[in-house]
C-alpha cells in the first residue's frame, strides 16, 4: 500500500511540475500589439477566443461577441448551458458597447454563437449570419427584423464599413465531431453544447476608409475562396494548429497570410476558452504554443509581423 502512494504522489507531483512549466503567453516569444494612441482612429478591440470588437468611433461591429463562459465540467458533462445576461451587460457597459450595429458570429459553435442573439436584442444591433445563425436567434426570441441570413461574396455595408463573407471550414479536429452539421428548427435554451452546430463557418473581411482586415476564427479554409483580396491586418485563428499536419499549416497560412499580403498578423482563439472572462491564457492542460510553435509561426508569417493582443485593450489597425 505504501508503495502504491508513493507511486501516485510521484505521478502528481510530475503533473504538477509539468504544469507550472508550461509558459504563460508573456513567455512563448510574441509580442504585444501597441495600444491605440488616436481614440478616433479605426481601432480593434479583442475580448478572448473570437470576439473582436471593431470601432470607428461612429459605427461597432462586434464580431463572436462569447462573453458566457462555460465550465469545461458543463462541456465534459453536457450540461444545458445558456447566455450569462449578467455577464453580457456588464461587457457592453463596461467597454461602451452602445453603438453597436452588427453582431456576426464566425460559425454557430456555442464558443462563438452563445450569446450572439441576446447582444443584438440588448444593442438593437443586426445579427448577420448563416440560416443556422437565424435557428439559434429564434430560439432566443430575437426579433426577426433583427436577423439577417447572408449571401456568401456579397459586399454588407454596416457604416462605413463594408463586410464580404467568404465561405471557409472549421479546423479538421476530431474533437468537433459531435458539433458539426446545421441546425434545422430554434434552438431552445437552455441546451448542451452539442445543439450549437457548426453551420456555414465564414472568413470575413472587413473594409473601411481607414483599413481593410482579415477575421479568421478557425484554423481552416476553402482553398481559393477569397481570389485576390489582400488585407492590411489578419486576425487569425490558431486554435489547434500546431496538432495539424504540416500539410494543413502550410496550406492555412498560405491561403490567410502569405496571399493576403498584411503588414500584421494577430493570433486568436488560442486562449482557453472555458477560462474566466478577462483571462487570455492558455489552456494548461492543452496549450497552444510553445516557445518553439511561437517561433515557428512568427517564420511562417514573414514578411507580415506576428504579434498577439491583450484582452480588452483596443488597438489601432
Amino acid at each position: 500500500m505504501k508503495k502504491f502512494f508513493l507511486i501516485i504522489s510521484t505521478l502528481m507531483l510530475l503533473c504538477a511540475l509539468w504544469l507550472l512549466a508550461k509558459p504563460s503567453m508573456s513567455e512563448i516569444g510574441i509580442a504585444y500589439a501597441q495600444h491605440a494612441e488616436d481614440g478616433q482612429a479605426l481601432t480593434v478591440t479583442w475580448f478572448g477566443v473570437t470576439t473582436l470588437l471593431i470601432d470607428d468611433g461612429v459605427t461597432q461591429i462586434l464580431i463572436d461577441g462569447y462573453f458566457s463562459r462555460p465550465s469545461l465540467l458543463d462541456i465534459a458533462l453536457e450540461r444545458r448551458i445558456e447566455p450569462d445576461l449578467a455577464a453580457i451587460k456588464d461587457m457592453l457597459d463596461r467597454f461602451e458597447i452602445n453603438r453597436l450595429k452588427a453582431v456576426i458570429p464566425v460559425h454557430s459553435h456555442f464558443d462563438h454563437a452563445l450569446d450572439s442573439a441576446e447582444i443584438a436584442k440588448q444593442t438593437g444591433a443586426q445579427l448577420m449570419g448563416s440560416t443556422t445563425t437565424a435557428q439559434v436567434a429564434a430560439g432566443s426570441n430575437l426579433a426577426t427584423h433583427q436577423v439577417s441570413v447572408i449571401e456568401t461574396k456579397t459586399v454588407y455595408p454596416v457604416g462605413a464599413f463594408e463586410v464580404t463573407f467568404y465561405p471557409s471550414k472549421h479546423a479538421p479536429l476530431a474533437t468537433n465531431s459531435a458539433i458539426s452539421g446545421t441546425v434545422a428548427a430554434p434552438l431552445t435554451l437552455p441546451a448542451p453544447y452539442t445543439a450549437w452546430k457548426l453551420g456555414q463557418a465564414y472568413t470575413l473581411v472587413i473594409t473601411h476608409p481607414k483599413g481593410r482586415m482579415l477575421i479568421q476564427g478557425s484554423a481552416g479554409f476553402e482553398p481559393d475562396a477569397l481570389a485576390k483580396v489582400e488585407v492590411d491586418a489578419v486576425f487569425l485563428g490558431t486554435g489547434g494548429l500546431p496538432t495539424l499536419s504540416r500539410a494543413h499549416q502550410s496550406a492555412y497560412l498560405d491561403e490567410m497570410v502569405t496571399q493576403r499580403r498584411p503588414k500584421r498578423v494577430y493570433t486568436i482563439h488560442h486562449d482557453d476558452l472555458f477560462g474566466d472572462l478577462g483571462s487570455v491564457e492558455q489552456n494548461v492542460l492543452m496549450p497552444n504554443f510553445d516557445k518553439t510553435q511561437a517561433f515557428e509561426l512568427g517564420q511562417q508569417v514573414l514578411p507580415a509581423q506576428l504579434l498577439q493582443l491583450q484582452f480588452g485593450v483596443p488597438i489601432n489597425l
